[in-house]
């Protein structure tokens, strides 16, 4: 998965570029900034190349995102629920929550009215609320509760998804603070809460 993660860094480099070659870029238009840049670049015929290899890579991961979000809920939350269903009916279950998942997720991406970009840091800020519980489980002797890690958590992606969602930073938090604390990011903060949090 590191590895995996180097390709990033070209789609941050195709933001970039977009942000200097397409103007007005702004809100969901962003999501469409590779796909600009190739119409800017290439002939309609290749463009098509582009897009058709777009979807088939987009098909695959989105197939097993799919299939393991149907397998979790139906085994964490039905079988929870429900604790004598048989694996048959756990497995009819995900099948039948496949297509489901699939119109939620496609009614949030035509009407939620949020970019890729904002959904995928805010994952990246979900998965950084976990470091605090992750760090002190490696210690000898944990320091921390089990209740404390969970609270940490939950508190700091609480916090994630108000911070991401509003648009809130630490310049509109605190607008007295030197401007070299308020270009920080708001994620820092809420990973010193988290921290807090974990201790209490």
């Amino acid at each position: 998965m590191p590895i995996y993660q180097v390709i990033i860094i070209f789609s941050l480099f195709i933001g970039f570029s977009a942000i200097l070659q397409v103007p007005n870029l702004q809100g969901a238009e962003a999501d469409l900034a590779l796909f600009k840049m190739a119409k800017m670049s290439f002939d309609p015929w290749f463009v098509g190349v582009i897009g058709a290899s777009g979807a088939m890579a987009a098909l695959i991961p989105s197939s097993l995102v799919l299939t393991a979000t149907a397998t979790i809920l139906s085994k964490n939350v039905y079988k929870v629920w429900k604790p004598n269903t048989t694996d048959e009916q756990l497995q009819r279950l995900s099948r039948m929550l496949v297509p489901v998942i699939s119109i939620v997720t496609l009614y949030f991406t035509f009407n939620g009215g949020e970019s890729i970009f904002t959904l995928y840091l805010m994952a990246y800020s979900f998965m950084a609320q976990l470091f605090p519980a992750l760090f002190f489980s490696l210690w000898k002797k944990n320091p921390i509760t089990v209740k404390g890690a969970f609270a940490g958590m939950i508190v700091g992606i609480l916090i994630v998804i108000y911070s991401t969602t509003s648009g809130t930073t630490l310049a509109t938090l605190f607008p007295s603070l030197p401007q070299g604390i308020q270009d920080l990011d708001v994620g820092l903060a809420v990973l010193f809460i988290n921290i807090a949090v974990t201790w209490e």
